[in-house]
């Protein structure tokens, strides 16, 4: 006979206080916003984390590869095997960094460029529709909460790097 356990309901239980479900709560907003964005990346032969350097390098255009993973969330590894496949899809270039040539930066290239300014607005929909019940002073509380969240989660790091140049 298999004895299953029955879950814990008191209200000490870890997952109904609302500052253990908060981490839970905003994994799973990310994971769905990301399921929804990937089906509109995918015909374009983009992933989620192809799109993120995109963006970061249409603001920071030459950045390294350290910069970009940080910027973006994902392990320097991880984000220089994405950016291996972005240089063989033509979407972006190495080349030696502006301020010192032993290092290499990133860049987009016009492909990576172009593809980037024909999907920009349909973010921007998919970020409209996500707040279309929100007003703008709920936005511009909830923002304000999550960059505190961000600064505060790596103070060691000075906070998570912001995408405003």
């Amino acid at each position: 006979m298999i004895k299953t356990l029955a879950p814990d309901r008191s209200a000490d239980t870890a997952l109904f206080r609302s500052e253990e479900l908060i981490p839970y709560a905003l994994n799973r907003l990310h994971m769905d916003m990301c399921l929804v964005w990937v089906e509109a990346l995918r015909p374009h032969g983009l992933t989620v984390p192809r799109w993120q350097v995109l963006a970061i390098l249409s603001l920071f255009d030459g950045s390294r590869i350290g910069l970009i993973a940080e910027m973006s969330g994902n392990e320097q590894p991880q984000t220089s095997r994405i950016i291996d496949q972005m240089v063989r899809d033509r979407l972006v270039e190495r080349r030696p960094a502006s301020e010192d040539s032993r290092a290499v930066g990133v860049w987009l290239t016009a492909k990576g460029r172009a593809l980037y300014a024909r999907l920009l607005p349909e973010a921007h929909e998919q970020v409209a529709h996500l707040f279309r019940n929100f007003t703008r002073a709920e936005k511009d509380v909830l923002l304000k909460f999550l960059k505190r969240l961000m600064r505060d989660v790596r103070p060691e790091a000075g906070g998570t790097p912001d995408l405003k140049p």
